[in-house]
Parts: C-alpha cells; structure tokens; sequence
C-alpha cells in the first residue's frame, strides 16, 4: 500500500510549478522580438545588397579628323616704350595727357634745365678762351720761326768765313748752338700749338654734347602711339636716365597692329607655323571677328606647362582691341588622326595621376591610368589608357571602388 504525500508539501510543489511556467513565459516573450527584429535585418542587409549603385557614363569617343582649335591669348602692344628725361631739370610746360594719340616727334613736354643752361655758358667761354689762346700761340710760333731762319742764315755766314779762317771755329759753333736753340723753340711752339687745336676740339666737342642735351629738354614722341600713362606734371623735378632716382615720365605705345600672345598645348605644337591664319573673338567685342596671322613662333616648349609661345598680328582697324585683353584665338587645324575624347567630369587627378573609372560590359568597375592631352573643357583628350566605346564613369563619388558592380544609366 502506496504512502500518500503529505499534505503540506503540496503547495510547495505548486509554487514551484507556477514559478516555472512564468519564467518559461518571459524567455519565449524575450526572444521572439529579438528573432523577429534579426530576421528584419538579415531581410535588409540582403535587399541592400542586392541594390546596385547606379552610375552616370558615357562612352569614348573619338573626335573628327578635322576641328578646329580654341585657345585664349593676351593682347598685347606691338611697341610699349616708357619715356624718361635726357637732361636734369624741371617740366616747364606739357602738351599730351594719357589717351591723346601721337604722331613720331610731336613735342610731349619741355623742360627747364638751369644747370645744363650754366655748363652750357662755361662751355662756350672757355671755347672763346682756348679760340684766343691758339691766335697768340699762332702770333708766337710766327715769331720763333721767324728767329729760326734769322739763325739759320747767321750760321751758313758764319760757316763760310770759318772755312776761309776769317772767323775762328768757336765763333761758328756759337751761332750752330743759337740755331739749335732757335729750332727747338719753333718745335715746342708749333707742339704747343697742336696742343691748342686738341683743346679747342674737346672743348667744341663739350659744348656739341651739352647742346645736344638741352636738345633733349624739348620730349617728343619716338614714334606713332597712344599715351597709356602720364607720371608727372608741370614743376616736377626730372632726373635723367632711367635708374636710380629717375623717374618715368610717360608710357607710349603702338596698337596699330597689335599682337596676340598664345601659349600652344603640346598636343597641337605641329600644326603651327609662320603666316597661318586664325581667328580673334573679344567677349567684350561681340558680333567682331578679327583676322589674325602667326608672325613668329619660339620653337621651345615651357617645361612646365608644355606649351609653346605662339605671337599673332592683327591690324586692329579703328584701334577698338586694348592691350591686356583677353581674347580667344582659333585656328583651323587638321589631326593626322583622330583622338579619343572622354567627359571633363570623369577625369580624377590624385598623387597616382590622371585616371578614369571604367564600367566593363558585366557592370563592374576599374580604375584606370590614363595620360590627358588638351582640356577642351566639357571634354578632354585622351592620348592612352581607354578605347573607344568603353564607357566612363561621369563625377564618379566615393562610393565608385575598384571592382564595384554598378548599374549604368546614361546622359
């Protein structure tokens, strides 16, 4: 026969039991929201990365085998001179002003010269004076000649009675020695006077220079121009020369014609030469069209931009182009082959170079190395690195990485 439980454990058998279903309750309550909310990501995670990025490319392409070639330029005078004084002094009066049109020797301004004015009177008087000098020397080498000969005569006399013995040897020698001394009087005289004519020449020379300097107080124009600056006015003080305290007094140049200044990219170094012609746009001149001609070229390329200086001409009738405009230049030029174009935007520059992001046909992404040659702004030329067809990646963003796979859309 079976013992019966005793009845005061029985409640605390039931305890137990409700104790045990609540907790079986709060971990299936805790962990379904869990898996639920893990079962929503890992759904996510997956929708996410089944979505591909969508990227904006264009194909290369290759440009016509005939175009034409824009390039900006700078304008420039076909002759700037700036004007310094020749002579020390101040501006008396001044006739031209900046903008006023010249013509070759038209007088700009006169000076007064104070100084140069003195020397040149000191000049002339001591011309007059070395003048007066050579008529006494002159009067003097007359006079020592004129003894000369006298001794001369004297001693031939003598000379015939000392060869008859009329007179004795010591008599003749002294006339012989009076001759020498008549001679070599007339000899410094006449050196004397050849040192007279040297200084009146140096001293004709001094006063032609000084003359010519005042001749300089008088500013004219060198040569048909237009006044592009004006640095003094009547009563400034003028120092000749152009260094040291000097001071420029006007700036004239020619613009008529007037000259293009054009740095020509590598890529297109070949096609130019003397005497081709282009076209000259001004944005500030617009509906004009101004025909141009190359008139010289550097042959040397700046290391550091691979360009070429190429100088152009043009008449500029009415004189309406300025110097230090800009302008654009085209010239027609004809590819020996064509070159692949790509976007502007799809070009990335880092520390590895110039480099492109291309969308191959299972829509994966690879960077490339690519060497650039003219940027034509909406696009640049490619001289290696892509063929043509393949498609590049427009502004690629951070999210565009090496072997991403990306789904195409394009412009």
């Amino acid at each position: 026969m079976k013992e019966r439980p005793q009845a005061g454990s029985r409640p605390i058998l039931l305890f137990f039991g409700v104790l045990a279903v609540l907790i079986a309750i709060a971990i299936v309550g805790g962990l379904l929201p869990r898996i639920s909310r893990q079962k929503g990501l890992l759904a996510a995670s997956e929708e996410l990365s089944a979505r591909r990025l969508v990227v904006i490319a264009s194909p290369v392409h290759l440009a016509a085998t005939k175009d034409t070639i824009d390039l900006p330029g700078d304008l420039q005078s076909m002759i700037e001179s700036p004007i310094f004084a020749r002579a020390d002094g101040f501006i008396r009066t001044r006739l031209v002003d900046i903008g006023d049109q010249l013509k070759t020797g038209q007088l700009m301004a006169e000076l007064e010269t104070p100084e140069l004015d003195q020397q040149i009177g000191m000049a002339r008087a001591a011309l007059a004076q070395s003048q007066s000098a050579l008529k006494e020397l002159e009067a003097d080498i007359t006079l020592s000649q004129a003894n000369m000969n006298l001794a001369k005569v004297t001693l031939d006399r003598w000379q015939r009675l000392a060869d008859r013995g009329v007179v004795s040897h010591q008599d003749r020698d002294e006339k012989q020695a009076d001759f020498a001394v008549k001679q070599a009087q007339t000899e410094k005289a006449q050196a004397t006077l050849a040192t007279a004519h040297d200084t009146i020449r140096g001293n004709e020379s001094n006063l032609a220079r000084l003359e010519q300097l005042k001749a300089f107080s008088r500013v004219t124009a060198p040569f048909d121009g237009l006044v592009t600056a004006r640095n003094v006015d009547v009563g400034t003080l003028i120092n000749a020369g152009n260094g040291g305290a000097s001071k420029e007094m006007f700036r004239v140049a020619r613009i008529q014609p007037i000259r293009i200044f054009v740095n020509v990219p590598q890529t297109f170094v070949e096609e130019m030469h003397n005497g081709q012609t282009a076209e000259l746009r001004v944005q500030e001149r617009p509906g004009l069209v101004f025909a141009a001609r190359v008139t010289n070229i550097s042959s040397s390329l700046d290391v550091n931009n691979r360009s070429m200086l190429v100088i152009l001409e043009t008449p500029n009738p009415g004189a309406t182009l300025f110097p230090g405009m800009y302008a654009q230049v085209r010239f027609a030029g004809s590819r020996p082959r064509p070159t692949l174009r790509v976007p502007g935007d799809s070009v990335l520059m880092d520390k590895n170079g110039a480099r492109v992001a291309v969308v191959g046909p299972d829509h994966v992404v690879h960077f490339r190395s690519v060497i650039i040659g003219q940027d034509l702004g909406l696009e640049i030329e490619v001289i290696s690195g892509v063929a043509a067809g393949e498609l590049v990646v427009s502004n690629p963003s951070d999210a565009v990485q090496e072997n991403a796979v990306v789904d195409v859309r394009s412009r």
